[in-house]
């Protein structure tokens, strides 16, 4: 950090020499007072993880920084969100956008936490009418336009760009006008960059700088037209070395933000600018303002606690870890035994009987997590799993589908895996803690991760095997886990374009080398690591063991403490 300089190639193009010299002012004397959480996602509207990393991170912030005041501002959904579970502030407030006035209000709810100490959280959500009307089946609030992904990403887009414009209106109503922090995360919060700065010119905030986390590369074009709306007129003749009709929500968020840009992990921080997928496929219209601005990883904490049924974690010896793990193993073949919740498919057995009568030796793999085609590697599971034999080894997996076609795949197999594969597709209500604690290994085959919970699964007990990619190689190494990767020849470009447009219909990855790559390096590992619990059973409990003190490197006060010098740092001349 110490060699960051400010980028802000773009200030001459949104503010003349005057603005620009007042603003500098204003952030060379920013007191730190207020630190605002800027997200699209929030505890009522969740899509990944962003949430879990919000709420969590928060009370760390107020209470490692001391500010007088640490805040979050999300929109209001109202298709997804219900106003019973939120209380109205009585805000209201007008904001410019485009030619018309928006009439937008507030309402907050209060986080109480105790940990790390005692003390609330306010939390507020943006209304205004025709604004933030997404909801899918799924209750997503990225989802405006199903089916539609031209149609969705012009909605996003309007969405977005409102949402940036009205926050420093927003904190004007609520009396926060100065020494304030902007906390902006992922592309759709990214140009209140240009709105905050706007806002300190026009007078209504006194003083405020911003930081940018990238959670995932993901960005959107803005097409100027829109963006006059936020910014009253274009200069588009002055963008010098940018071709085509439009910036990003990064290209321009990016060279006007106020502080070096942050991202969850310290390798996907690397990643950005060294990875194919990342710096050739999802990024490569950044490379030169990330590696310009020196991205800064700060890893993430813990999502969840240390589980219960390890009291003492790394100090638990050897007997004590096997006792705990195979008494939690029993639990969880009951309870896969009797919970039948109507959308689960596929039937576990031993030897065409009952599963809680499988012997100790043969090992579960339980998969969780959002099923993104893209991303997370369940169909290279699936393949993996048809080269297991009956009652080789027995595989749980938990997916939260963005469409039921996905599930397709995992139909195909489990009636081919008779016996061996059970789904529960969505949340379970129940069991989930269960499968944590009493399976053998977890698996992360991602095709990337920005940060992953392989933590979580250390923190209930449980050995980590994933994918060498991202936060996972942070987390992961060879006393707590197993990492794997494919044959490099097959990490290009051209197979990676073509495994990510076979998402909507997996099985025709079979000819993709790099899947088949992957699916042959997955494979070779669990099978290893399914010996290595069967023939050396003290090493595997080791490796639980271990997993509790790599868990306890990832805590939320090291975050907090490490983005509280990112926050310092705006004040730099």
């Amino acid at each position: 950090m110490k060699r960051w300089k400010r980028d802000w190639t773009l200030m001459s193009v949104f503010f003349d020499g005057n603005e620009i010299s007042s603003i500098t002012n204003k952030l060379k004397n920013l007191k730190i007072s207020t630190v605002v959480f800027c997200s699209f996602e929030n505890r009522f509207a969740k899509a990944g993880g962003l949430t879990s990393v919000i709420t969590n991170i928060l009370p760390y912030i107020k209470d490692t920084t001391r500010f007088t005041d640490v805040i979050l501002i999300s929109p209001f959904y109202p298709k997804l969100m219900k106003t019973k579970s939120l209380s109205k502030t009585g805000i209201r407030f007008p904001v410019p956008y485009g030619p018309h006035i928006v009439r937008a209000e507030l309402y907050e709810y209060t986080c109480r936490f105790s940990t790390p100490s005692s003390g609330a959280i306010k939390e507020y959500f943006l209304k205004a009418p025709s604004f933030f009307n997404s909801g899918s089946k799924l209750n997503n609030p990225y989802v405006y336009v199903e089916g539609d992904s031209a149609g969705n990403s012009e909605a996003m887009n309007e969405n977005s760009l409102f949402f940036c414009k009205a926050v420093p209106y927003a904190l004007n109503a609520l009396g926060i006008r100065k020494d304030i922090v902007l906390h902006l995360h992922e592309w759709q919060t990214a140009l209140i960059s240009l709105t905050a700065k706007k806002a300190m010119i026009s007078g209504i905030l006194e003083s405020c700088g911003t930081v940018q986390t990238i959670h995932n590369s993901f960005d959107s074009a803005i097409p100027w037209k829109l963006l006059a709306k936020i910014e009253g007129r274009t200069k588009k003749l002055k963008l010098a070395g940018f071709t085509g009709d439009t910036l990003t929500a990064y290209q321009i968020g990016l060279q006007l933000v106020d502080s070096p840009v942050t991202t969850v992990s310290q390798n996907f921080a690397r990643e950005l600018t060294s990875d194919v997928i990342q710096a050739q496929y999802y990024a490569p219209h950044l490379q030169h303002i990330l590696i310009k601005n020196r991205v800064i990883g700060i890893d993430n904490g813990m999502f969840s606690g240390f589980s219960p049924e390890f009291p003492k974690q790394e100090k638990h010896s050897v007997d004590e870890i096997r006792k705990i793990k195979l008494r939690n193993r029993k639990s969880m073949l009951k309870l896969l035994r009797t919970y039948n919740p109507g959308n689960r498919f596929g039937e576990l057995t031993y030897k065409s009987g009952s599963i809680t009568k499988l012997p100790d030796t043969v090992p579960i793999f339980v998969m969780s997590g959002r099923l993104d085609p893209v991303q997370k590697g369940y169909d290279i599971l699936l393949r993996v799993i048809e080269g297991f034999a009956e009652d080789e080894a027995k595989f749980i997996l938990t997916p939260m589908p963005a469409a039921l076609s996905d599930l397709d795949y995992f139909y195909e197999v489990a009636c081919k895996c008779r016996g061996n594969v059970t789904v529960f597709p969505m949340r379970m209500d129940l069991g989930y803690q269960e499968l944590q604690t009493g399976c053998t290994f977890g698996i992360m085959p991602s095709i990337y991760e920005p940060f992953g919970a392989a933590v979580e699964y250390m923190a209930n007990g449980t050995v980590n095997i994933g994918r060498a990619t991202g936060g996972l190689v942070n987390q992961i190494d060879k006393k707590c886990g197993f990492l794997y990767k494919e044959d490099s020849r097959f990490y290009s470009l051209d197979y990676i374009e073509s495994f990510i447009r076979s998402g909507t219909i997996v099985q025709t990855r079979k000819t993709n080398a790099f899947a088949q790559s992957m699916t042959a390096s997955l494979s070779e590992v669990m099978k290893h690591a399914a010996r290595l619990y069967q023939k050396k059973p003290e090493r595997y409990y080791q490796m639980i063991i271990q997993g509790f003190r790599q868990a306890r490197k990832f805590n939320w006060k090291t975050s907090a403490e490490q983005y509280y010098n990112v926050y310092k740092m705006i004040s730099r001349a």
